[in-house]
């Protein structure tokens, strides 16, 4: 009895610096091809292990990715009574001169962007945006917004900035799809992994589709996405997706 104690103890502790270990540095992980198997992809779909990819010292860093459900912001949101139930869900912001902008995604019962002071004592709506993520470019404000739930795709990027004395919200572009994550590259392009496709979205607005269908349509959910040298990173369920921007070459990044 004791020995199944000890070995039940020791099973413990090991799961347990599994999950607390620090994945660091991308370029220690190894590179497969890109999965294309339904059985590989059902087991993805199932996994435990959600990868979010991030740049450090200039280095792509990825950890395992644990959504903010509460604020990150240095204050404590206390709303009143009519807002309380749309400041609920996975929580994102952006440091403005005045305060920060906050985003609140509920997932499929919808969110709302708001604007806090320093202090977080005053706060207002701006707008019913479901905020993905938040982008500086130039000096400017962007987010990507949507929602991707049963058959239902729909978002696009939009710009914030200050009218009049308050920050307001305005569709900068129309998406094909759900965005999941952006950033920018060399050329100071969006781009854009939706819950299909990658997209390249130019100064004018074009859009051009890179990856059509790609291996996370199959229900592996990115959460982020970063741009080093011109190779895009995205990480998701079960792995890291690498493509390169100059040659189209994909890969699928895993630790072991």
């Amino acid at each position: 009895m004791l020995n199944r104690v000890l070995i039940v103890l020791i099973s413990l502790i090991i799961q347990s610096c599994y999950w607390q270990a620090d994945y660091g540095l991308i370029n220690n992980w190894k590179s497969y091809p890109v999965p294309a198997n339904a059985d590989t992809l059902r087991k993805y779909n199932n996994s435990l292990n959600e990868w979010c990819v991030s740049i450090g010292n200039n280095i792509v860093q990825v950890n395992k990715y644990k959504p903010s459900y509460q604020s990150i912001v240095p204050f404590k949101i206390n709303p009143n009574p009519a807002d309380k139930s749309k400041m609920i869900g996975v929580v994102s912001f952006v440091k403005v001169a005045d305060g920060y902008l906050i985003g609140f995604n509920g997932g499929e019962w919808r969110g709302h962007l708001y604007w806090f002071a320093n202090d977080g004592k005053n706060y207002y709506e701006i707008s019913d945006d479901q905020i993905v993520q938040f982008i500086k470019r130039n000096g400017q404000i962007y987010a990507i917004q949507g929602l991707a739930h049963l058959g239902i795709s729909e978002g696009s990027i939009i710009k914030i900035e200050k009218k009049d004395g308050k920050w307001a919200a305005k569709e900068y572009l129309k998406l094909p799809k759900a965005p999941y994550c952006f950033s920018v590259d060399s050329e100071k392009d969006f781009i854009v992994l939706t819950s299909n496709n990658l997209l390249k979205v130019d100064s004018s607005k074009s859009i051009k589709t890179i990856v059509n269908a790609g291996v996370w349509s199959n229900g592996l959910y990115p959460n982020s996405l970063v741009i080093k040298d011109d190779i895009v990173y995205a990480g998701m369920r079960a792995g890291v997706y690498k493509y390169n921007l100059s040659n189209g070459k994909q890969e699928w990044l895993l630790p072991y």
